[in-house]
């Protein structure tokens, strides 16, 4: 529970600034709401009023699936005692984490993807959103995550980033460096190897993945968690005297802290309910450790901590595994870069979304879907 006796927001944002080692230097212009708990605090880097994110299908890549719309907010938590940092992004109530290992590619000037295992997410911010904002967001992914700028991409495609045939042609772009990007770090790259039979949805990880992001967000500052459930690698460069140089004190959360709590959930889900012969081989690519700061991952006890309170807290086989948390954008025929197919929306029940060829609008707007 957050301190009653903490002192009052003005005081509580400069001192956790100024305790921030570098190069973790936010501007304070761009800090917003802190919780301070005994052993952690929690802070709101940047907020946009208006966002959209989408979930780019892996089984059938000409889908895609509004995730949620609203508030964009990015947090970042501190441990007090350790220097173990989490980022993370939230659109509404639907979370993701940020990795030093998990790629993100700017694809338009407001527009971006996030590669996690087993997951593909788009980014979309309307044209109201200030400059500042975004160029901002983007000065943060670049210290939290491996981070590349194709905004030429916009430029080829040709259409413009609020319209739906410009996914189609960026994630064509994109993914390759995408999936490039995990493989270089040793992740598994399309759906996950224990994504089969009931687990085979990949909303259903989506979800997981939220829970697992929050989840190791909050457990630092109330105590779930602390340093014995971690174990920290320091891989920075160093002089011959054995001083470390460059790139501050922080530890960086591995994508694998929150693909891992996934995986075993997905696993457990998948034994108790007797198909475990559909399960993939593992085709995880040899890797390197991303370099030049220090990592953290969870150790085995501090991974069961965690699996133990999600179990607690309802993810038992009862729960449905076919929920449905996104509105499905299909693709009807073959989209091209100038002229997207006729396309419209109409609610037909609720995380749902049916297609029809009989509108004369030939794309979606960001804009139209935040309002």
């Amino acid at each position: 529970m957050a301190s009653s006796s903490a002192p009052p927001p003005a005081s509580r944002m400069a001192g956790f600034l100024s305790r921030m080692p570098k190069p973790l230097n936010i501007p304070s212009g761009a800090a917003g709401r802190i919780q301070e708990y005994s052993m952690g605090t929690i802070m709101e880097v940047i907020r946009a009023d208006s966002a959209v994110l989408m979930l780019m299908e892996y089984e059938n890549p000409h889908n895609f699936r509004i995730l949620k719309r609203g508030n964009f907010v990015m947090k970042l938590m501190m441990q007090t005692i350790s220097t173990i940092v989490v980022a993370a992004c939230m659109v509404g109530d639907m979370h993701w984490p940020l990795a030093r290992d998990a790629p993100v590619v700017r694809v338009a000037s407001r527009s971006f993807l996030f590669a996690l295992p087993g997951l593909l997410y788009a980014l979309c911010f309307p044209p109201t959103t200030a400059e500042s904002t975004v160029t901002l967001l983007a000065e943060l992914f670049r210290q939290f995550t491996h981070y590349e700028d194709f905004q030429h991409v916009a430029a080829d495609i040709g259409v413009s980033e609020d319209q739906l045939g410009f996914w189609q042609k960026a994630r064509e772009q994109v993914e390759p460096v995408l999936r490039a990007g995990l493989q270089r770090y040793g992740h598994f790259t399309g759906k996950s190897p224990t994504a089969v039979g009931s687990q085979s949805s990949e909303l259903l990880r989506a979800g997981r993945m939220s829970d697992a992001a929050e989840l190791v967000m909050k457990a630092f500052p109330i105590g779930l968690l602390n340093f014995t459930h971690c174990d920290i690698h320091d891989l920075r460069p160093y002089r011959q005297n054995g001083r470390t140089v460059g790139n501050g004190k922080e530890s960086y959360p591995t994508i694998v802290v929150f693909s891992n709590i996934v995986e075993a959930l997905q696993f457990i889900w998948v034994i108790a309910t007797d198909e475990g012969h559909l399960l993939r081989p593992e085709n995880r690519p040899g890797g390197v450790r991303p370099s030049g700061f220090k990592v953290w991952c969870l150790n085995q006890s501090g991974l069961a901590c965690l699996l133990r309170a999600l179990i607690y807290a309802g993810e038992m086989p009862e729960r449905p595994a076919n929920h449905q948390l996104g509105r499905l954008i299909e693709r009807a025929g073959n989209w091209n870069s100038t002229h997207p197919p006729p396309l419209e929306m109409s609610e037909s029940e609720e995380g749902e979304a049916s297609t029809s060829d009989d509108s004369q609008e030939t794309s979606i707007s960001a804009s139209e879907v935040l309002n």
